[in-house]
């Protein structure tokens, strides 16, 4: 029984040493910006920390489906906001505004973030927004007569305006989106926490 244990020594701690270099790598190539490389080198590695950074490094590479596949495997409790914040704004990146909702409306229950709420917010309004225009379509619809057409002009130009306003504002969260990501950079120490058990 002993020389089994000495024999899968090495092995274990040769699997801690490569998780170390691919830790290193990874962090250096996020930070770096080489998102493809983070999440290669992220995957590498086997617990719910490096999960979460992988699934980051697919999301900043605007793999928004296979980062939230990645954000599901995510199964440690003190991951859980980050886990479902990140998930809300890749459903967002996505289009998919109810899961987006969802995911933040989860993350708040965690615990309180004004990222999370402003894009919560911001969601539920464009919501709001795009059932009132569907049911202005339907009862344009209905209403459809031959009348005269409307003048062009000064209200061409303000919905024009708002049009506009409406864009800059949608390419802002976009950026807001980009750069509020919860990223947790994995120590290359063993983490303090006294509360947490060791993720490696």
């Amino acid at each position: 029984m002993k020389l089994i244990f000495l024999l899968l020594l090495p092995i274990n701690a040769q699997a801690g040493l490569l998780d170390f270099l691919n830790i290193y790598q990874a962090n250096t190539a996020y930070e770096q910006k080489d998102f493809k490389l983070a999440g290669e080198k992220f995957a590498a590695v086997d617990n719910d920390f490096a999960r979460l950074n992988q699934a980051n490094s697919l999301y900043k590479q605007g793999l928004y489906q296979q980062s939230l596949d990645k954000y599901q495997l995510i199964k440690h409790k003190s991951l859980d906001f980050d886990r479902l914040y990140n998930s809300g704004n890749a459903f967002a990146k996505s289009g998919k505004i109810n899961e987006a909702i969802e995911s933040y409306e989860a993350a708040l229950k965690i615990r309180k973030d004004k990222d999370a709420e402003f894009n919560l917010a911001l969601l539920k309004k464009q919501k709001r927004k795009k059932s009132k225009k569907s049911k202005d379509k339907k009862n344009n619809k209905k209403e459809k007569s031959p009348q005269k057409k409307p003048k062009k002009g000064k209200s061409n130009n303000k919905q024009q305006q708002k049009q506009k306003l409406s864009t800059i504002k949608q390419q802002r969260w976009e950026k807001a989106l980009n750069k509020k990501l919860r990223t947790l950079m994995i120590p290359l120490n063993q983490p303090t926490d006294n509360h947490e058990q060791n993720p490696w």
